[in-house]
């Protein structure tokens, strides 16, 4: 059951870093998909793109400019938003400047990667500066073996749509190492982007053997383009339970004890019933 995209991330990690995840006796078979709220995932997060990346440790060497980037942002004063590119252009030159005369230590062969990126590391800064807990992320114990052992709380992306906990998922171009900052968590090593693929893409790939769950995807125009992305049939399936939500006619009251005499009188006469 596939729900989000950090779990279904580990079925393309075995295609393309040939890392086994099922048995041998399922390797000859035809594998399917069943993706629960399927509209969310198939529509919704259809342009949504999974990145498997792969950390390089070269890149530990960006510790210190990372340090450096976070110091200057938050010497800054933002007033406005629309400072923050004038900021950013400022910080940029600055670090290049320094990096240049080697107040900040830059290797050789990274300093044309460094002169490329350390714009974009300046502008996730800004964004690692306005963003908060509990809304993009939540700062707790990961539930993988490998972070369960040290008990260590880290910062786990969250879904805003589903506000699923995405645990295998981290942001990129320097954001997740200045949000580690922010936070005063043990700074990771900045990733690249090996292999991409978007959702449509992926789900595409099952053909007839994509199944899903929904239960918000009533509308026909919503259903009719689905069916037509990912030629799909639909099947309606009855609830488990009777529902006991009823809705009547509606009823002005002028005065609270009316209206809460209303409400006691219509539940009385459903019980009844």
């Amino acid at each position: 059951m596939f729900s989000s995209s950090d779990l279904y991330k580990f079925r393309n990690q075995e295609e393309f870093t040939h890392k086994k995840i099922f048995d041998k006796r399922y390797l000859n078979r035809n594998k399917c998909l069943i993706v629960d709220e399927a509209d969310n995932m198939c529509l919704d997060k259809a342009r949504h793109v999974l990145y498997v990346s792969h950390e390089i440790q070269s890149l530990k060497w960006l510790e210190i400019l990372f340090i450096y980037i976070w110091t200057a942002v938050i010497r800054k004063e933002i007033n406005n938003s629309n400072e923050i590119s004038e900021d950013v252009n400022d910080i940029t030159q600055f670090m290049k400047k320094n990096i240049e005369n080697k107040n900040i230590f830059i290797l050789d062969y990274m300093k044309e990667f460094v002169n490329y990126k350390v714009e974009r590391w300046v502008h996730s800064a800004f964004q690692a500066r306005i963003m908060r807990e509990d809304d993009h992320f939540v700062l707790d114990v990961s539930k993988t073996d490998e972070q369960n052992n040290k008990k260590q709380k880290t910062i786990i992306v969250l879904d805003k749509d589903t506000g699923v906990e995405q645990y295998s998922t981290r942001w990129s171009h320097g954001l997740a190492q200045l949000l580690e900052l922010k936070y005063r968590r043990k700074l990771s090593v900045e990733s690249l982007k090996a292999v991409f693929i978007s959702n449509k893409a992926f789900f595409q790939r099952y053909q007839h053997r994509l199944y899903g769950l929904t239960g918000t995807i009533g509308s026909e125009n919503s259903q009719s383009f689905l069916s037509d992305l990912y030629q799909v049939r639909f099947a309606y399936l009855s609830t488990s339970k009777e529902k006991c939500f009823y809705q009547i006619s509606d009823q002005i009251s002028f005065d609270y004890g009316d209206w809460l005499d209303l409400i006691a009188k219509e539940s009385i006469e459903q019980a009844k019933t």
